[in-house]
């Protein structure tokens, strides 16, 4: 069991009344799951998960754990609680509803000692009999050197994913390999924006966001079928922009919201305050990737 390729981050939909939308979400997962998606992170900064209560987690995992029944879907659950306590428990809640993998995402919140982070991280890694990816995200706030991490691995044999964020990541990639002897391996974040230089520092997969994950895929088959030219040409049409709207987390996951809604995935493409108003450019650049997806689905259909 290994996470590797394109593995989206879920987003959340909400209804105009800011409830929950739990219906647009389980068709959400049935879309992913069609398109041939292996595996996906729930949740993220992509979900909205700050903005969720508890209940709304877990009932919006076990949609998600019961749809997927039967995929081969792997679904990787990520706990962000900046208390080990809460963070231990849901750890645990996670495994025994069915996860695959747990996420961790270091606490940040009053700048936390490095021997706090430290506590943190390993108490989950020893509640928990489950595979452990742990973010690693310096510009966030929180572990700052990769190699921190990178030493747990040595006490808890379940520490085996790196979740590279550093913009750029190559170099904590490289770094991550050469200090575990490629025991532990790594994954790309940032929406993927630095897939080339991430891949050839030996990444595994990127975690973008879920809206556009039929061409994040339409690029991972030319990087299998190892036509370089071919998988930068397609990055090209659609990486920029995507690079563009990741200026801002807000701008991203209301962007995300745009084209699942444009695209009929979800009803609403309402976001949880605090948000922004996309502006008519990403709007513009929205609609253009929705209409380059859906030229590809239908040459694939011919």
């Amino acid at each position: 069991m290994s996470i590797q390729g394109v593995c989206p981050v879920l987003s959340v939909p909400f209804h105009k009344n800011g409830e929950v939308d739990y219906a647009s979400f389980e068709s959400m997962a049935q879309w992913i799951i069609a398109l041939g998606t292996k595996s996906v992170l729930f949740f993220g900064v992509a979900s909205e998960n700050i903005k969720l209560s508890d209940d709304e987690r877990y009932e919006l995992l076990e949609i998600l754990l019961r749809t997927r029944e039967g995929s081969g879907l792997q679904v990787i659950a990520s706990v962000a609680d900046h208390s080990a306590d809460l963070a231990v428990r849901r750890a645990k809640d996670y495994e025994s509803m069915g996860a695959d993998y747990i996420n961790i995402l270091p606490p940040t919140f009053f700048n936390p000692t490095p021997a706090q982070i430290n506590h943190h991280i390993s108490s989950i890694l020893a509640s928990v009999k489950l595979p452990v990816i742990v973010q690693h995200l310096p510009q966030g706030g929180g572990v700052n050197d990769v190699g921190d991490l990178v030493t747990l691995s040595e006490k808890f044999d379940n520490l085996k994913m790196v979740k590279c964020e550093a913009n750029p990541p190559a170099d904590s990639i490289k770094r991550v390999h050469q200090l575990s002897n490629k025991k532990v391996e790594t994954l790309i974040g940032w929406g993927g924006i630095h897939w080339v230089s991430g891949a050839a520092a030996g990444a595994k997969g990127i975690q973008p966001g879920c809206s556009l994950t039929d061409l994040y895929l339409w690029a991972e088959q030319s990087f299998l079928d190892q036509n370089r030219p071919e998988f930068d040409q397609r990055l090209e049409k659609f990486l920029p922009v995507i690079s563009e709207w990741i200026n801002t987390v807000e701008e991203l996951v209301a962007a995300e919201k745009f084209v699942l809604a444009q695209r009929g995935i979800i009803e609403s493409d309402y976001c949880r305050a605090p948000t922004v108003v996309l502006t008519e450019k990403m709007k513009i650049q929205a609609l253009s990737l929705i209409e380059l997806a859906q030229s590809i689905t239908t040459t694939r259909t011919r």
